[in-house]
């Protein structure tokens, strides 16, 4: 065996709250929705790969989303053990029935609706996950495809344009054992809607539980650009619905890894970007003002945020610090030379959703914003170009 062979781990922590312990305030809908039971636990997966001296790792948490600073929290623990954290990828898959981590959806519109105490202790489990991943790194192969999702999926905001595209990855050991399978699709999970009080990691978690089930290793969801809305398409909006897509999901996904060989991975390049977005939001400046949002202490009116770019080879990756819509997804992917093109959302960071430039007409009032909700959860009309820019020189430096 080459000294150069690749080498994959993975982890998991289970990161579920208790709702009779303390309120816990569901994310996603409207305020003051508070969880009553648990249909099925959150997780934080940890995919850990090492190629001689570099290293990247992607952790995946059943959340709606986590601030920058709480990813540089992650990453300063990891560092003071001694574990190189520039490589890690901390990314939530955006689950709308899962706590509130950002602040929005308090008892009410002037209340956050975060619990230090379970955030302080997610970020711990990511920081356990991580470590456990890298440190039972052991010689992998890598299998990878791309299919697509039809039927499911549905564009609230513009009709036309929907993403049903599946992207796969999957790290097996040499005797032909999973290690981890890596899934992305472009879909809120949000089958359980604003009638819904259970806990739940939605149609991701049930097709992480199946591929686990079906092949073994640890499954990894990671949303690709879900914004504006692209929304599981049906009426039926219980977890049995949610275990159906998650299933199709997965089967989807297995099957398209079923007709590709295992490869030798012989090349891992982890590439971040950091940059200056201007903050331009009135509402979301009113709610860190409020305390509601936690403050990025914005320098001449921007806020710093980062892109990374994962290079496998026969697989890219390029990360997006929040929602990107599926119009700039395209073209993102087709930036990325193949075969096996990934784009993760709301990753290291949530900055709302991220509109292309001409599509951005600023809301008349940000506090009822009717068509324009898209805008007034975003930082500005100028995220997108900007945004875009810095991937491209990420994906074109490989």
């Amino acid at each position: 065996m080459s000294q150069s062979s690749l080498l994959a781990g993975a982890a998991t922590r289970c990161i579920t709250p208790n709702p009779d312990e303390r309120p816990v305030f569901l994310a996603g809908f409207q305020n003051n929705r508070r969880a009553t039971a648990i249909d099925t636990d959150l997780y934080v997966r940890a995919l850990a790969l090492r190629l001689d001296e570099r290293v990247a790792v992607i952790a995946a948490c059943d959340l709606i989303g986590l601030d920058r600073g709480d990813v540089l929290d992650v990453r300063a623990a990891l560092d003071t053990r001694g574990i190189d954290s520039s490589g890690l990828v901390v990314a939530c898959t955006h689950t709308h029935s899962g706590p509130d981590t950002l602040g929005l959806w308090g008892p009410d519109r002037s209340v956050s609706g975060v619990d230090p105490l379970y955030l302080a202790s997610v970020k711990q489990a990511i920081v356990d996950a991580v470590i456990e991943a890298l440190t039972f790194c052991c010689p992998a192969r890598l299998r990878c495809g791309m299919t697509q999702l039809p039927g499911y999926i549905a564009n609230f905001r513009d009709p036309g344009i929907v993403d049903d595209e599946v992207a796969v990855l999957q790290f097996v050991k040499l005797d032909g054992e999973v290690i981890a399978t890596l899934l992305n699709l472009a879909c809120h999970p949000e089958v359980l809607d604003g009638d819904s009080t259970l806990i739940s990691a939605d149609y991701a978690g049930y097709a992480c539980r199946e591929v686990e089930t079906r092949v073994g290793g640890v499954a990894l969801h990671v949303s690709g650009a879900l914004g504006g809305m692209l929304s599981p398409d049906t009426n039926d909006r219980t977890p049995a619905w949610a275990e159906h897509m998650g299933r199709a999901y997965a089967e989807t996904a297995l099957t398209a890894l079923a007709a590709q060989p295992t490869v030798e991975v012989e090349r891992l390049d982890v590439r971040r970007a950091e940059f200056d977005l201007p903050l331009a939001n009135p509402l979301l400046l009113m709610a860190q003002q409020m305390g509601v949002l936690r403050a990025r202490q914005p320098v001449n009116g921007a806020i710093i945020t980062c892109c990374t770019s994962i290079d496998l080879g026969p697989a890219q990756i390029i990360t997006i610090p929040g929602e990107l819509l599926p119009r700039l997804g395209f073209e993102l992917k087709a930036m990325l030379p193949g075969p096996c093109r990934m784009l993760i959302g709301l990753a290291d960071d949530e900055i709302g959703y991220i509109l292309p430039d001409d599509e951005f007409i600023p809301p008349a009032d940000y506090m009822n914003p009717g068509k324009q909700y898209e805008e007034s959860m975003s930082i500005g009309p100028t995220t997108g170009s900007r945004l875009l820019t810095v991937a491209r020189g990420l994906i074109e430096d490989r």
